[in-house]
């Protein structure tokens, strides 16, 4: 690749964006970014290979008229894509119309005009895991030094794939664990069955009106489903006593946040999930436990377990009291809130369950 120092540095910012970032959202749409205005063209995808279907999907697909593709699939061998999985190799096609293996099922259904492209796989470890084309060069077809910098740009957007699909993998395992946890915790008590996915639901309908990141939307979602871990150091004498506590039995109940929290924080990089779980039972007037937080200070995911929580708790039969209705649940946290709960969760809450 004949490179310019412009064309170093504009190659660099682009290694650059694919590195900043494990949401595969957000590496791919970067790089597909950089690619259209480095070439100057107007589509870019990204094909990722399914070993348990055989077949290619859409990863990413950017450009004009493409949303009506993006669910389509190709089997390895068919068209340009599937093709060049099969036989890795790089290609400049600027005669798209005369190529024999180019699918024109794709223009009919996108409406798309494709004139020419830059086509090649995307490998680690002599492992081809996608395909990436680039079509409609502007102004004019193909070169040489254009699939030289497909060469290079493949192979960190290939890496960049492979980190943030093992990094979505890990999320998986990390969340199907802790639900698998937390239901074993559940069979201690049969009175809260199924509280565990009921808080997370409730947590997420609030989560829905503040735009959250997808990282704290993760993030919440495990400290929701953790929430209660603590419990694990509780007597199931007085986790399934029917009567009214004593003091001290209150006194160990009480201390199933800190329990929890105590757990969670040995995993690394959990500390907005640990203030969920040891901060779920403080009060917004400051007269909750542990630590009598007040306001703001109580961390949001806490405050937003809280909600949940105590909704759950009125809708639901215990051993000490009978199931409320929804309604009259609505109505309580209403009524508490400023003193219990943050006002301005509350009416997302009420909002998005009327909806």
């Amino acid at each position: 690749m004949k490179n310019s120092n412009r064309d170093l540095k504009e190659l660099l910012n682009c290694i650059s964006a694919i590195n900043k970032s494990l949401n595969i959202e957000t590496v791919l749409g970067n790089t597909i970014s950089h690619i259209q205005q480095i070439l100057g063209v107007e589509a870019v995808s990204i094909w990722e290979y399914d070993e348990k279907k055989n077949e290619l999907f859409f990863r990413i697909l950017k450009g004009e008229k493409t949303e009506k593709i993006v669910n389509l699939r190709l089997k390895e061998g068919v068209g340009i894509a599937g093709k060049t999985f099969l036989d890795r190799k790089f290609k400049i096609i600027n005669d798209i119309e005369n190529n024999r293996d180019w699918n024109k099922s794709f223009d009919k259904i996108s409406g798309f005009k494709t004139k020419n492209m830059l086509v090649g796989p995307l490998s680690i470890e002599n492992k081809v895991i996608g395909v990436i084309q680039i079509m409609n060069k502007i102004g004019g077809d193909f070169t040489i030094d254009d699939l030289e910098y497909i060469k290079i740009i493949s192979s960190p957007i290939s890496i960049a794939l492979e980190n943030a699909n093992l990094y979505e993998k890990e999320k998986r395992l990390l969340f199907e664990l802790s639900l698998s946890l937390s239901l074993a915790i559940e069979k201690r008590d049969p009175y809260t069955g199924g509280h565990t996915k009921r808080v997370l639901d409730y947590s997420m309908l609030i989560a829905e009106g503040l735009n959250l990141r997808k990282r704290d939307i993760e993030r919440l979602k495990i400290s929701a489903i953790l929430h209660d871990i603590g419990k694990i150091g509780v007597p199931d004498a007085i986790l399934n006593k029917k009567g009214e506590l004593t003091e001290e039995e209150k006194e160990l109940m009480n201390n199933h946040p800190v329990i929890g929290a105590e757990i969670v924080s040995n995993i690394e990089e959990m500390e907005d999930v640990v203030e969920g779980i040891k901060y779920h039972h403080e009060k917004y007037d400051g007269s909750g436990y542990p630590e009598g937080l007040k306001g703001k200070e109580i961390p949001l995911f806490a405050r937003i377990i809280a909600i949940a929580d105590t909704f759950d708790a009125i809708t639901t039969e215990r051993p000490y009291k009978k199931a409320l209705s929804k309604e009259f649940a609505i109505k309580e946290l209403v009524n508490n809130q400023t003193s219990q709960f943050d006002p301005e969760l509350i009416k997302l809450f009420v909002k998005s369950f009327k909806k």
